[in-house]
């Protein structure tokens, strides 16, 4: 197992992806919240842990973070993996 850095930035739908933004328009999620991502770690399994303090250089003036994954996937199937159980979250609080 490896240990993977993922930036909380990552999915932010209002960041282009020349600030950070590593996925889609389709399957980033507005404004990620940290215990959003620690939710969606524990509900697959992958040891993860949060760095409030670390923030993203090139939006360093942005509240964000940076999460510790400990996993054998790449980076980009954690943040797909990880925007999409966000979404389902967010759709699931959404219609009760």
């Amino acid at each position: 197992m490896t240990l993977k850095r993922i930036w909380i930035h990552s999915l932010n739908c209002s960041l282009p992806r020349r600030l950070g933004r590593k996925i889609s328009k389709q399957l980033c999620v507005d404004n990620p919240k940290p215990e959003e991502f620690l939710e969606a770690c524990s509900e697959l399994g992958i040891k993860c842990e949060y760095l409030e303090s670390k923030k993203y250089p090139r939006v360093w003036y942005r509240q964000g973070g940076m999460i510790l994954v400990e996993t054998n996937l790449s980076k980009y199937q954690v943040i797909k993996l990880l925007a999409e159980r966000i979404i389902n979250r967010r759709k699931k609080a959404y219609k009760t």
